[in-house]
């Protein structure tokens, strides 16, 4: 059992990396499109579209680790 310990603490921790891309995405998306319209200036828009696909990417890796250290545990008789 102590050998699922790391996985647990590994997806936490994506998903505390995900949480704030989470804010700060949409965030700059909305100020991304206002600067197009302002500025016509793509930085800050482009930079809020990787930021929230590396939200989407880390939170996705941290739920599937949860769910294997949730489904995929072996009995401690079961060593194979």
């Amino acid at each position: 059992m102590s050998t699922n310990k790391p996985t647990l603490f590994g997806a936490l921790k994506y998903l505390g990396i995900a949480l704030p891309l989470l804010f700060f995405a949409p965030i700059l998306i909305t100020i991304g499109f206002k600067a197009v319209k302002k500025d016509d200036t793509y930085l800050l828009l482009v930079l809020g579209i990787v930021l929230g696909l590396a939200a989407i990417l880390t939170t996705a890796f941290g739920l599937i680790k949860i769910s294997r250290f949730l489904f995929d545990r072996k009995s401690e008789n079961d060593k194979s």
